[in-house]
């Protein structure tokens, strides 16, 4: 991570010469042997130039990076606490969290570290919004939680699209188990691999998770294209939509089924028929011609959310129901109805800190919440 050292140096002219114990000088020597890597020195010329210039938040900030660099954090977050205590502007106070939540991560606490984090979430700093919702989503994975996880990092991708690391992360928790979305990370790494600072640590296990993710996909056995009569599936599926406007349904899905039947690479043929199915309550029949429409087109979010309003709402299939919606999350991560099921879905299975993950991604892409929503949202635990 880049740390931000605030350049003391404006904040101590004086209309005297630079002598070289004034501030100036003292501000100016401080800054120097921070960004030359000295951080010893750079504490004992920071120390100095509190004694010279009485207390001041950006002095004390300038501190605990320098004694975090130096691994001493008792320092740093006495350093921190003080910056806090005498009136830091909302910008230095914002800082002083966020280095207080990654102090509290290296010592392994990380619930201390996510309520610090949780503090910054509405900076007016979107960059700094950004870093902290990347390191809430760690936390969240560390603590398996992998779906609060993905929504928080969607969030900081909406925030700033082209954030190599917000992407970086992506990409890492899209190949993981839980959420199993291996093009999704590609994508990602694939982002990340461009963006990514030819310095940065994360720039090499991009390239290499972008060859390991391609010999995967390339690898996958593809499906073989089953031809079938496409003119007795035209004939049927035109049959279909006869009876459904006579709202004759159990007929309709009838001739929906002979028709995928007839060709079972047809998508509209295999869509139809999970709609009737859901319409005459056949709702494991439902989800079978669902899964027969997504194996033809993968893509499709809108036939992805139905098939996960079914498997929640009629067949309580919570986890084939997440399975179903997360590709339509991440392909539509703006559509709030999406995020409110997936909400909804994991609030049934009671994973209460993923579900109010989701549901405050959905409070903020609605365009009128109600009061009682965001109500009811504000009661669910964080953690």
């Amino acid at each position: 991570m880049k740390y931000v050292l605030f350049v003391l140096l404006p904040l101590f002219l004086l209309s005297s010469g630079c002598m070289p114990d004034t501030p100036e000088a003292l501000a100016k020597r401080a800054d120097q042997a921070y960004h030359e890597g000295n951080y010893a020195r750079a504490i004992l010329t920071y120390e100095a130039l509190l004694k010279k210039s009485g207390e001041s938040p950006i002095v004390y900030y300038s501190l605990a990076l320098s004694a975090f660099q130096t691994q001493d954090y008792s320092y740093t977050i006495k350093m921190l606490e003080k910056a806090l205590a005498s009136g830091a502007t909302t910008d230095i106070t914002d800082r002083c969290y966020e280095l207080l939540g990654i102090v509290a991560e290296r010592e392994k606490d990380l619930e201390r570290a996510a309520s610090y984090y949780r503090k910054v979430l509405n900076s007016p700093d979107t960059a700094l919004r950004v870093r902290v919702l990347s390191h809430l989503a760690k936390i969240y994975a560390k603590q398996e939680n992998y779906d609060a996880a993905l929504a928080l990092l969607l969030t900081a991708q909406e925030l700033n699209s082209t954030d190599a690391v917000t992407l970086y992360n992506l990409g890492m928790l899209c190949r993981h188990e839980a959420i199993n979305l291996h093009h999704a990370s590609l994508d990602n790494f694939r982002m990340a691999e461009r963006l990514l600072p030819e310095n940065s640590s994360k720039l090499k296990d991009a390239k290499n998770q972008v060859k390991r993710l391609e010999g995967y996909l390339t690898s996958l056995k593809q499906l073989p294209v089953i031809t079938g009569d496409a003119s007795a599936c035209e004939k049927a599926l035109k049959q279909m939509q006869s009876e459904k406007k006579r709202k004759n349904y159990r007929s309709a899905e009838r001739l929906a089924r002979k028709a995928s039947e007839a060709d079972p690479s047809n998508y509209e043929a295999a869509l139809e028929l999970a709609r009737l199915c859901k319409q005459n309550k056949n709702f494991n029949d439902a989800l079978k011609a669902y899964d027969t429409a997504l194996t033809i087109r993968p893509n499709a979010t809108t036939a992805r959310f139905e098939a996960a309003q079914i498997a929640y709402q009629n067949a309580k299939k919570y986890k084939a129901a997440a399975n179903y919606l997360r590709p339509a999350l991440v392909a539509d991560p703006r559509n709030s109805t999406y995020a409110d099921l997936m909400g909804r879905i994991l609030y049934s299975q009671q994973q209460k800190t993923n579900a109010k993950q989701w549901f405050e991604r959905a409070l903020r892409l609605m365009a009128k919440p109600t009061e009682q929503y965001r109500s009811w949202i504000n009661q669910l635990p964080e953690a």
